[in-house]
């Protein structure tokens, strides 16, 4: 094979490494006589059914080691277990469908009327989760983010969309060629119980996508900016999975408060009040995805034997396309997708979770903490002060308030690349 290729005026080598006789016009293949080159081009069509084949058979193998590699690295405590469960096959009480049983327990809002005077008094105020329609109507994203096939084709091919976190904490990322090929392999990601799912901080600004949308104006104070862009933690997310992925019960980080924007897909929502349940009980040993919560822990929620022992029952959201639901700081919940979904969340902090963020910022931040405080000084001296009065009492978030987040198979609260 060397001796041809430094005898003949192409380069590539055939696909087939069946090299034959020499013929006018470049080198045969006992597949293709018509010559070397006819076969290398063929090798370079993206279309399976030309060419010889193998390239097609190269790509999937290679597609193949990817996903393995991406599951053992996300989840290395499944092994091959990813569908040992069958969650694919069984129709679960959490099921499916735009239905929306459980709304009726939360406000239900028009993000078109709704200022945000009447959101910050009657809504964040009171630490009130809520269901919001008619606030991402002028979005571009509403109109081109709405499959995966459309993702794919904004996305840069060099990009690791992140999928998840090792045991060391660093990211685990694929390509989204791989992975919208994975949300639709009946060997992966239809099978698997709990599947990979996009849950990246870098992706909207890699990616030019931070374009296709803005802030709402109910959530448009941002105090955290003031720490500065790099000092800041990672505080917007954009998600992308398939049916039955998902995050683990939590609470976001710092005591921020979160809203959560759904393109396209349907998604189901538990929350439970700060403090109202210990964390053991809504986090069983071995509980640790969204599926696994809502097919063991869930139906404990629904019997008489939960409300007997003090627990409130879970705030049940069912979200469509265009709605947004908010969640207030504190609050834990979980996160399961019914059908293939993009969404986009941003956490923040504002005028009435100040305290808690702050007092959570000088123990996991203190750095942070001090250079925020430095541009509050300026753009907010009222919390300037109140900031400066705690540091000085050397005020600190409680354990009892202490966000304790849980992932997914494929999540995390914070990016740690």
């Amino acid at each position: 094979l060397n001796y041809i290729k430094s005898n003949s005026k192409h380069t590539p080598t055939c696909p087939a490494q069946e090299i034959g006789r020499s013929v006018a016009g470049g080198i045969s293949c006992r597949r293709h006589p018509a010559g070397f080159e006819m076969c290398w081009r063929a090798e370079k069509s993206r279309n399976a059914g030309q060419g010889c084949g193998l390239s097609t058979e190269r790509k999937h193998r290679r597609y193949v080691r990817r996903i393995k590699r991406a599951k053992k690295r996300a989840r290395s405590d499944l092994k091959n277990a990813w569908h040992q469960h069958g969650y694919a096959q069984k129709r679960l009480a959490w099921g499916g469908g735009d239905a929306s049983p459980g709304n009726g327990s939360i406000p239900m809002l028009d993000g078109a009327t709704l200022s945000f005077a009447e959101f910050s008094h009657h809504i964040e105020k009171n630490n009130q989760p809520c269901l919001i329609r008619n606030l991402l109507r002028h979005w571009p994203a509403m109109k081109s983010w709405t499959s995966s096939s459309a993702i794919r084709s904004i996305v840069p091919k060099d990009y690791g969309c992140k999928v998840g976190s090792d045991d060391d904490g660093y990211a685990v990322r694929l390509r989204y060629k791989h992975f919208h090929r994975y949300a639709h392999d009946p060997d992966h990601g239809l099978k698997d119980d709990s599947p990979l799912y996009i849950f990246d901080s870098n992706m909207l600004e890699k990616t030019g996508m931070s374009r296709e949308y803005i802030v709402p104006h109910l959530f448009s104070e941002d105090l955290l900016k003031h720490a500065g862009e790099e000092r800041r933690p990672p505080y917007r997310w954009l998600c992308i999975g398939g049916a039955r992925s998902g995050t683990g019960i939590h609470v976001d980080p710092l005591g921020t408060s979160a809203w959560n924007a759904l393109i396209t897909g349907h998604k189901r929502w538990a929350l439970f009040p700060p403090g109202s349940v210990p964390k053991s009980v809504l986090k069983p040993t071995g509980v640790n995805s969204a599926v696994r919560w809502f097919d063991v822990v869930w139906p404990e929620t629904q019997q008489a034997a939960w409300e007997a022992r003090g627990y409130p029952k879970p705030i049940d959201i069912w979200q469509g396309p265009g709605e947004t639901v908010f969640v207030p700081s504190g609050w834990w919940h979980v996160v399961l997708n019914l059908d293939f979904t993009v969404a986009l969340t941003h956490n923040f902090c504002s005028t009435h979770n100040f305290g808690l963020v702050f007092r959570h910022a000088r123990v996991s931040r203190p750095k942070m903490s001090l250079r925020w405080l430095d541009g509050l000084k300026v753009a907010r001296p009222d919390l300037y002060e109140q900031g400066l009065a705690m540091h000085a009492r050397g005020e600190v978030a409680s354990e009892a308030s202490s966000p304790s987040s849980s992932s997914s198979s494929s999540s995390t609260d914070e990016d740690s690349d």
